[in-house]
């Protein structure tokens, strides 16, 4: 039994193991039912391709072999046509050319002339020509399709599908007298089986595995065939020591083979996806090293714009007030500039949960929603959906750092098709999102670095400053001292030394609170009673308020959980909020301190205690101007103030993981409310580092210009 028989059997049982494999799924679709068909076909052929190697040639089954051939192209044609999904007056014309060619080629085969020379040479025109139309309308059609990733896959089965049909030809070669080893008999094996999973495998990636799986085996087969056929024909004989050779020569080229082999496929049958892996791998090799966000903004957008993926794109980052997303940078129709973060919940919800949200599965999911009658969810979808086409997305890709916090978020689109990215290229994507993420993480690291170490410079040359003022003063004020005690002098001139005096007295205070604020605070900070320390606070307070004509009013919770701050420094805030406000009220009023408990939600996390501590007074309230600069160092409207203490009391505060918020409107009075993590409450979190909000270079705590309750 010769190479060519014993192939012609093995050929047979996988092209029938393979037709049970795609008949026997769950979903019997038609294509698989062709399909079946088609391989059973290809199984008959090769039986009796082993009968005739077998019994030799035998009219009833060279009769039964030629037959098979006929049916052979006709299986593939309806095949082929049934995957495009609407029907064309070309493929219907194809499939009824291709039925009465069959009709004449069976007729001829049933006469004495089934092997004559022009019936052999019209079965290999009929093949070929055949093949060739139902294959280029296959592929045609891939470039039609509205769907990019449907297109993608009727490339890849027409592409799939011309290789077999080319090995199918050399397998008719025998029949024009054309001795040839089996080789085509075990590449049509191997496309057979890559047009089985084509159908039964929906997902590219699948696809795009499978192809070079496939194609590193046949190259690196053929090799280790070769080889062994050459060795051979030196030596005359097939030794052990052959096969070794080859083997280790198999082993040494696996590595670069696969490689190259695997590229070439990617280029031929994925060539979008590949030219969007190398975009996407170039990108992140971009914006590894960048600290700077408008030069990140910038390679971003110019990296996505060169591709042919995207016809456009936005790169959103979080603003300085942490209340909406301000647009970086863009390419293609100039996206919304400002995306508030209130109506755009839904979607910065799914991007900070999922990380991705696609348009596609949002207006699908929609549906699905709307007709099991879930009509919370379907709102859910509809507002993502909404909010995604008023950014002109298709895919956004959220920037999320740790605990799931946004920083911003990065849009694309492609215009041209309906849905334009796959899973895989979404997840591909979602890579680069999460690469970019890191980046702005890492320049507001490097802002905070910078920041740090220009404070810090400050710092040390303020306080050799203050020293260098200091000094001076203390010499001004013993001898404004000694002239006032120890001359004879007129009223005037004793006037104007204890103006000089008082006036170096503020001077020293200045240089003192300045000191205060500029050195590096020695805490100790330890779970305490806020209720406690309030109700002790301000009785020492309640002196000062009566004399001026102040009612100090005091509302505790027993019940706080305790605060991890250093005590000394909480009765320092508290002194000076209430001072402020004793003395804004030049006429006298009211002062409302209260202690309570506050839950805050955290995106993708549960709800966090918090213990409040509000001042409420009656007074005037701050001007609007002066709002944005209230904890900015030396701004006061006070003759004799320094300036610092709301700027010390915002640094105390938020060293212990808090903030200070200020609500205030001119006539209605002003409160200040000071957050304070509970002792339980780790203290990194969003809300545990309000001076930063998680903006983009925003430091402060939060004002707001509203009524106050009475």
């Amino acid at each position: 039994m010769d190479a060519r028989t014993q192939t012609s059997f093995i050929a047979a049982l996988l092209c029938f193991a393979l037709a049970a494999s795609v008949l026997l799924r769950t979903h019997r679709q038609r294509d698989r039912w062709l399909f079946g068909i088609l391989a059973v076909n290809t199984g008959l052929w090769y039986v009796s391709a082993f009968m005739l190697g077998v019994v030799g040639r035998v009219p009833y089954w060279e009769r039964f072999n030629l037959i098979c051939g006929v049916l052979l192209p006709l299986s593939a044609v309806r095949f082929f046509g049934v995957l495009i999904p609407s029907e064309t007056t070309l493929s219907r014309l194809l499939r009824r050319a291709s039925a009465v060619a069959a009709v004449v080629l069976l007729g001829a085969m049933l006469t004495p002339f089934y092997d004559h020379a022009v019936v052999v040479g019209g079965l290999l025109l009929y093949v070929t020509v055949f093949l060739s139309l139902a294959l280029g309308s296959l592929y045609k059609h891939g470039f039609r399709t509205d769907s990019r990733i449907e297109g993608a896959r009727l490339r890849y089965i027409a592409l799939v599908g011309g290789f077999g049909g080319l090995f199918t030809l050399i397998e008719y070669l025998p029949y024009a007298g054309v001795e040839i080893p089996p080789v085509g008999t075990i590449l049509i094996l191997i496309f057979l089986y890559a047009l089985s999973q084509s159908i039964t495998r929906y997902r590219l990636i699948d696809l795009y595995e499978l192809s070079g799986r496939l194609g590193v085996l046949t190259v690196l087969a053929f090799l280790l065939a070769f080889m062994l056929w050459l060795m051979r024909l030196v030596s005359g004989e097939q030794l052990f020591l052959h096969v070794v050779v080859s083997a280790f020569v198999v082993l040494i080229l696996f590595d670069p083979i696969r490689t190259k082999v695997q590229q070439s496929i990617s280029q031929v049958f994925f060539h979008e996806r590949f030219e969007l892996e190398q975009t996407v791998l170039a990108l992140r090799r971009s914006v590894t090293h960048i600290l700077d966000l408008d030069e990140l903004g910038r390679v971003l957008m110019e990296g996505l714009d060169v591709s042919p993926r995207f016809t456009q794109g936005a790169l959103y980052l979080l603003g300085p007030d942490a209340r909406a997303f301000l647009l970086k940078d863009h390419f293609g129709p100039k996206p919304p500039e400002r995306v508030e973060m209130a109506p755009a919940r839904p979607l910065l919800d799914r991007l900070a949960k999922a990380g991705t949200a696609v348009l596609e599965n949002a207006e699908r999911e929609l549906e699905e929603k709307r007709a099991i009658g879930d009509d919370r969810e379907a709102e859910t979808a509809h507002d993502i959906a909404v909010t995604m086409r008023a950014l002109q997305a298709s895919v956004c890709l959220g920037l999320r750092g740790e605990s799931d916090h946004l920083y911003g978020f990065l849009t694309v689109r492609d215009d041209r098709l309906r849905d334009a990215f796959s899973k895989e290229e979404v997840q591909l994507l979602a890579g680069l999102g999460n690469q970019v993420a890191v980046t702005v993480e890492n320049s507001q690291l490097y802002l905070q670095l910078k920041e740090r170490d220009r404070l810090a410079a400050l710092g040390e040359m303020a306080a050799g400053l203050a020293h260098e003022i200091r000094n001076p003063l203390g010499s001004i004020k013993a001898s404004a001292q000694y002239l006032s005690e120890t001359s004879e002098q007129s009223d005037d001139r004793s006037e104007f030394l204890d103006i000089i005096v008082d006036e170096v007295d503020r001077l020293d205070r200045v240089v003192s609170s300045f000191l205060d604020y500029a050195r590096p605070s020695q805490v100790n900070p330890v779970p305490i009673d806020v209720s406690a320390a309030v109700q002790l606070t301000l009785q020492l307070l309640r002196p000062e308020c009566d004399s001026a004509n102040v009612a100090l009013h005091v509302t505790t919770d027993p019940d706080l959980p305790k605060v991890r701050i250093d005590i000394e420094h909480l009765r320092q805030v508290l002194i000076n909020l209430v001072q402020n406000a004793v003395q804004a009220m030049i006429d006298g009023g009211e002062i409302y301190v209260e202690t309570r408990t506050r839950d805050r939600m955290r995106p993708g996390d549960g709800p966090s205690r918090w213990v409040q501590i509000s001042v409420r007074d009656t007074g005037p309230g701050i001007a609007p101007g002066l709002l944005p600069n209230l904890f900015v160092p030396f701004v006061t409207t006070k003759q004799q103030g320094t300036g610092l203490g709301l700027a010390i009391s915002q640094r105390i505060v938020s060293e212990a993981g808090g903030r200070i918020d200020v609500r205030s409107r001119q006539g209605f009075g002003t409160t200040f409310v000071v957050s304070l993590p509970s002792e339980s409450e780790p203290l990194d979190g969003l809300d545990t580092e309000p001076h930063r909000d998680h903006s983009l270079g925003s430091e402060g705590p939060s004002v707001r210009l509203e009524p106050v309750e009475p």
